[in-house]
């Protein structure tokens, strides 16, 4: 195709100004056009997401999430200020090919640790180019103890 564009433009030396600028604008808007294809086909490294939620926005919590493989290496680990003006933080990410075993979630000093999703999730496992990410929302029971509810996802993210 650029062979054929580059031959279109030497012929436009010789046609009438309107055909040229025709021609100019329509190469133009296919150069426009690709241009954005080759970003497209960059691809990071896969990741895995984990995102955290707070369920009752009356609330303010200090939440931090470690993210463990079976050797008790820490792959993520982050801290959250969670309250009604940050309820959400979304797709933090860390490499999908690390292998997640354990999550730890503290929320106020008190401590959950659960199994990385597996396949006992009606969603997974993933499919195709999407590898498996986390929720952890932060709740309360009946009487204010916090607690908190894990859900898997699949999303297809990498990291740059």
């Amino acid at each position: 195709m650029v062979v054929k564009l580059m031959n279109q433009t030497t012929l436009a030396t010789h046609m009438p100004s309107m055909n040229r600028r025709a021609l100019l604008a329509s190469s133009s808007a296919v150069i426009v056009a690709t241009s954005g294809c080759t970003a497209l086909g960059r691809s990071g490294q896969p990741a895995h997401t984990v995102s955290v939620y707070l369920g009752d926005r009356d609330k303010t919590h200090h939440v931090t999430v470690t993210v463990k493989a079976e050797d008790s290496n820490v792959l993520f680990e982050k801290e959250y200020q969670l309250s009604d003006s940050n309820e959400a933080d979304e797709d933090a990410t860390f490499p999908e090919s690390t292998d997640p075993e354990t999550i730890v979630v503290t929320v106020d000093g008190t401590r959950f640790e659960r199994d990385w999703p597996g396949n006992d999730y009606p969603q997974l496992p993933c499919e195709g180019e999407n590898w498996t990410g986390i929720e952890v929302w932060v709740e309360h029971d009946s009487d204010e103890t916090p607690t908190i509810r894990l859900e898997a996802n699949c999303q297809h993210v990498t990291t740059d």
